[in-house]
This record gives C-alpha cells, structure tokens and sequence, in this order.
C-alpha cells in the first residue's frame, strides 16, 4: 500500500529561470524544460499503479505569471484490489495571469479494481487551465472494475464544474450510460472560451468542455479540439 502526494509547484522569480519544486510520490515529476515563465514537466510512475489500498495524491499549482505544462509519460492502470479500494485526487491551483495545460495519458480500470477519483481545480481570476482527462473502463478484453469520478471546479471564486460521475458496472449498464463505450475522453477549458470550438458545451464560468464516450481510444476525435484549444494559450 502507498500514500504519498506527487508536487509540482511553480512561481516566478524577479531575475532568472522560474522557480520550481519537486516532490516525488506514486508519480516522479522530471523537469524537462524550464524558462523564465514556462517549466515542462512529465510525470512517470514510480512503481505499479493502481493498487487496493492506494492512496495516490498529485497536486499541480502554478503562480501568476508562469505556465506550467505537465505530460504523463504512460497510462496509469488501476489492478484488482482483491476487495480494497484505491484512492486518486488531483489537486489544482492556477494564480492570478497563470496558465497550466495538463495532457493527461489514459486511467485505465482494471477487472477487479474499485477505485475512487476526485479532481479540485481553483483558478484565480485571469488565470487558465486546460485539462485533458480520457478514462478507460477495462484493459483489452475486460469488462472493467469500478469508479466513482468527483469533479470539483471553480473559477474566481465561483463554482464551474461540479460533476459526479459513477462508472460502477451496475451504473454503466443504466439506459443512457455508457452502452457499449469504453473510453470517456473530456477536455476543459477554463478562464477563456475557446473560439471555433464545435461539439461542446460552454460553462457557466468562462470555459468550454469537450465530451466524447466511444468504444476505442483511437477512435476519439478530440484531438483537433485538444490542438485548437492548445494554441489558444499561445
């Protein structure tokens, strides 16, 4: 069993580079490239992930003034607990003028894992963050285990995103689920909204959020929405 929190911190500095922390957990965060006012980072595992019992936390936090972009080196699998449940958070915080891109790689749930997954985003006024979260239900040939999603957002203060997401077995067999998806791949966006953007639906805040429940992850047709919204940040 494991419980320790991966950190990613980054702030900006009067002179120089931009200063950066960090803090190994389930995931090792390695600095690939760093600037004045933009660090690259990439996320690799640690060890086998996702176990029964698990507690993996990753927290992502940039200042005004930096962006911050994070790239998952592989998908991260969720194993059979053999009865116990894993825990998943992310934990985001985007200053005043900061922008941080997250172009997660899939979360795949396993036959036989139970897993709990919650995201927290706060983004301060004028800053952006840009999310690419795409979960999987079921490695090839599975069935998949089970999972409850809790999504939190807020922008300015002011709630965005509220969204509880159970993808249990029981509840994906519901009408109006999942029918034969396995993939739900989502982006969002929020401190802006996104120009040109077709096939999404725009949140209270400012922001835009881009859904797709599909049988293949290959098949998802996102990535053109991912690329637009990307060079909207530059």
């Amino acid at each position: 069993m494991t419980d320790r929190e991966t950190v990613v911190r980054v702030e900006s500095t009067c002179a120089g580079p931009a200063r950066v922390r960090l803090q190994t957990g389930v995931l090792a965060p390695r600095l690939v490239a760093r600037t004045a006012a933009t660090v690259e980072v990439a996320l690799v595992a640690t060890t086998a992930t996702l176990l029964g019992g698990d507690h993996a936390r990753v927290r992502l936090e940039v200042s005004g003034g930096c962006r911050l972009v994070v790239r998952d080196v592989a998908a991260t699998v969720a194993y059979d607990g053999r009865g116990a449940t894993a825990l998943w958070d992310n934990v985001i915080q985007v200053g005043t003028g900061g922008v941080l891109v997250w172009q997660a790689e899939p979360f795949i749930v396993s036959d036989g894992a139970e897993v709990r997954r919650s995201t927290r985003a706060d983004v301060a006024e004028g800053g952006r963050l840009l999310l690419r979260d795409t979960v999987g239900i079921g490695r090839s040939g599975q069935t998949g285990g089970s999972l409850t999603c809790r999504t939190r957002m807020s922008y300015a203060g002011t709630p965005a995103v509220a969204e509880d997401l159970d993808l249990s077995p029981e509840s994906r067999a519901l009408p109006g689920m999942l029918g034969n998806a396995r993939i739900v791949d989502t982006i969002t966006a929020l401190g802006w909204r996104p120009t040109a953007a077709t096939d999404h639906f725009e949140l209270a805040a400012p922001g835009a959020m881009a859904r797709r429940l599909i049988r293949d992850a290959h098949a998802s047709d996102v990535d053109s929405t991912w690329a637009d919204w990307r060079s909207q940040l530059d």
